[in-house]
């Protein structure tokens, strides 16, 4: 059965890539699928890129305007979708995007992959590592020490906290 009035999505985006992102995310990435292997050309090819604005994405998405930037900047260290420019030179960062009119957003699967670099902004680093948690001692030799003990009814419990206080 072959519907007329839908849009082909790679099934990499459910296979593998649905529980990384976030709702925003996913919301932008379809768009942009949407926008672009979901018109067909008069050649009967589908379009490779689509110049979409901050506003378009916006008002079909639902999502806001100062977040949009940082949604984009994550999907592009994700490596799911390129950006270039009228002539096709690459903007993955937003110093190379910043005062450019024409933007075109692509999304990129597979076939984007052989030639994938990390560019932009890194991924956040958690405040605290794990080698210098505090409670990573504290809380482990806790736990340890009650799982050692065994279970203590309440009336145990009071009782072993009363003697303590003598």
């Amino acid at each position: 059965m072959r519907y007329k009035q839908t849009t082909q999505t790679p099934n990499e985006v459910f296979d593998v890539h649905l529980t990384e992102l976030t709702f925003s995310e996913l919301k932008m990435l379809l768009h942009i699928i949407r926008k672009t292997y979901g018109w067909v050309l008069k050649n009967g090819k589908r379009k490779e890129r689509d110049r979409i604005t901050y506003r378009q994405f916006h008002n079909n998405t639902g999502v806001s305007l100062r977040s949009i930037p940082d949604t984009v900047q994550s999907l592009i260290l994700k490596q799911l979708i390129r950006i270039t420019d009228y002539h096709g030179n690459l903007l993955h960062t937003p110093q190379e995007r910043k005062g450019k009119t024409r933007i075109y957003y692509a999304p990129c699967f597979k076939r984007c992959a052989k030639n994938a670099q990390k560019v932009g902004k890194q991924k956040r680093q958690p405040m605290q590592n794990k080698a210098y948690n505090k409670t990573k001692g504290t809380k482990l030799n806790r736990q340890k020490k009650l799982s050692q003990l065994g279970r203590q009814s309440d009336w145990e419990r009071i009782q072993d906290i009363l003697s303590k206080r003598k």
